[in-house]
């Protein structure tokens, strides 16, 4: 078992007073990859949210104890190291609307407060990863929504976070750049090494790189483990109260609906073999 990042016991949040995660015991390892699977309401952007420490906690623990001394921190220290390490990508971005910024500067924004030495370097190394640094002088405004993404994952990965907290990356994009994406989260953790929690409600999102899964139903824990451990379709007809068909491919998993299964297959298998980076 490796270094625990972060450990929640018996953790429960509470949003305006109503219990809305937990209990819930999970354990983040440094390097993990950690999938969050739920439908609508079922406590995934609070569980990244208290993973960032942006939720408080109403009842449990959460302990944070990076690495290399492993030393759980508390107080202004925890606090300080969350700031600097946590990297999120929230669902819907803010737009910078009409300003005239270039992808450059979006990307750069990742820097502020950083120290100076290295930024121009951090910054082109993060679009070259993503692929975008051809569009490096491209009004931002100007792409299109999944260009606008791989801008927004360029900007947290400028930042080299230890932690990645990545909100429904493909949400609200077509088949093409879903897939485009999925493998462009793959291409960050692989190159980074670093820790990476990804929620979504859609299961053929998660790249083959995910270690575990975490199936979330109304704040608690349904299942977590292996991915083909927790991905099978009696667990996935139960959080979904549905009959679900699963299929594995290529270490990545496909899920739909028994009812309508055999219209939506096609769909989703031909999405999953995406296309040119």
């Amino acid at each position: 078992m490796g270094a625990a990042l972060i450990e929640l016991k018996e953790a429960i949040a509470a949003w305006r007073g109503r219990p809305v995660l937990g209990p819930l015991d999970l354990r983040l390892e440094a390097g993990d990859f950690l999938g969050v699977v739920g439908p609508n309401g079922a406590g995934k952007t609070s569980l990244l949210r208290l993973l960032a420490g942006r939720l408080p906690l109403h009842g449990g623990q959460r302990v944070v104890s990076p690495p290399p001394a492993g030393q759980a921190l508390t107080g202004a220290e925890e606090r300080a190291w969350t700031r600097r390490a946590v990297g999120w990508l929230f669902q819907r971005q803010e737009d910078p609307g009409q300003v005239p910024f270039t992808v450059r500067d979006v990307v750069g924004f990742a820097r502020v407060g950083a120290a100076a030495s290295g930024d121009g370097e951090a910054v082109s190394e993060a679009m070259a990863l993503l692929g975008i640094l051809p569009l490096a002088d491209r009004l931002y405004r100007e792409l299109s929504g999944g260009e606008q993404q791989k801008v927004h994952l360029a900007r947290l990965c400028a930042r080299h976070p230890e932690l990645y907290l990545l909100d429904e990356p493909t949400a609200g994009l077509d088949l093409d750049w879903q897939e485009r994406l999925t493998q462009l989260v793959e291409t960050l953790y692989r190159h980074s090494g670093r820790t990476v929690v990804m929620v979504t409600h859609d299961v053929d999102r998660l790249p083959a790189c995910c270690r575990r899964v975490l199936l979330l139903k109304h704040g608690r824990c349904v299942a977590l483990g292996a991915p083909a451990d927790v991905l099978t379709a009696d667990t996935l007809s139960g959080l979904y109260d549905c009959p679900m068909v699963v299929v594995g491919r290529g270490g990545r998993f496909h899920a739909f609906s028994e009812t309508d299964g055999m219209r939506m297959q096609p769909a989703r298998l031909q999405g999953a073999k995406g296309g040119a980076l």
